[in-house]
């Protein structure tokens, strides 16, 4: 892992907040779509991502004392510039360790770092692998699986929110893939790059995509097991998933209420039988898409 700059950590928040400022007043309306060409400004924006950067050092040495994290998981947040994926307003709180909203409603927030890497660590998340992740959000979870499987991995992330999928597909420098349009769905797919895997986005009900898309992993038995990761709150456990898990897949997601009590659940399909676990409370935004 690169070694965290030893900047006291208020000096490198404030730091973070005074350049953040610049970008406070761009937009009449702060839940209006965020648009192309201030993304564009925010990512060439060298003094803001160093100030991300070094801002994020104090969070990876405290998720590094508080859990057994993998190395090049710290790493991914250390690198992974989360200022780019939150709203422009909330430039400064981007190296907090906390949820930060993405709509007016509460329906999609960009999660907590540690909450990430939770989810990664329970799915034995690894180079190489394939993640389905349902949730993309702007693909700030997205990006980093993206650099901790490495280029011979891949991402395939599910939003139901077309402007949250448009945004995610500009962020994670994606592009249209032609191989979404014999079901009519909005897709999009950046290839392997400096920063890790592949990725492909699709736009639509994440529950129905991904039964579908594991449906198809059934049929390549030489491809690796999915790695499925959800980033909302189920209210019950996802039958219809676990029964397209193949042997070896692994599934991570918070189930229970939205304003009640969720324990974030583990479910592993090994010599045909279902394995659950339950990994401790947690709290998550509720699905959209289904009653």
């Amino acid at each position: 892992m690169p070694s965290p700059t030893s900047t006291e950590p208020r000096a490198a928040v404030a730091s973070l907040a005074a350049l953040a400022v610049r970008y406070d007043d761009r937009r009449p309306d702060r839940w209006a779509p965020v648009p192309e060409q201030l993304d564009a400004v925010i990512a060439h924006d060298v003094d803001l991502a160093e100030a991300g950067r070094v801002a994020r050092a104090p969070l990876v040495v405290e998720l590094a004392r508080r859990f057994d994290f993998p190395a090049h998981y710290l790493d991914a947040i250390l690198l992974v510039p989360r200022e780019r994926f939150v709203l422009p307003e909330d430039l400064a709180a981007s190296a907090d360790d906390t949820p930060l909203p993405l709509d007016r409603a509460g329906h999609a927030t960009v999660s907590a770092p540690h909450a990430y890497l939770l989810t990664y660590s329970l799915l034995g998340l690894a180079p190489g692998d394939r993640l389905l992740e349902l949730g993309t959000g702007t693909g700030y979870g997205a990006a980093l699986a993206r650099r901790i499987l490495g280029p011979t991995g891949h991402v395939t992330s599910i939003e139901i929110d077309p402007a949250l999928h448009v945004r995610a597909a500009r962020l994670l420098g994606a592009r249209p893939d032609p191989r979404g349009d014999d079901e009519a769905l909005a897709c999009s797919g950046a290839g392997p790059s400096h920063e890790g895997a592949s990725v492909t986005l699709l736009c639509g009900d994440g529950r129905s995509l991904a039964e579908r898309v594991l449906a198809v992993g059934r049929t390549l038995p030489s491809e690796r097991p999915w790695k499925v990761a959800v980033t909302y709150a189920l209210t019950a456990p996802p039958a219809a998933l676990e029964d397209q898990l193949a042997d070896g897949s692994v599934l991570v997601a918070p189930v229970g209420p939205w304003e009640g009590h969720q324990e974030l659940m583990r479910v592993e399909r090994r010599q045909g039988a279902l394995l659950r676990e339950v990994h401790g409370a947690v709290r998550y935004v509720a699905e959209r898409g289904r009653g």
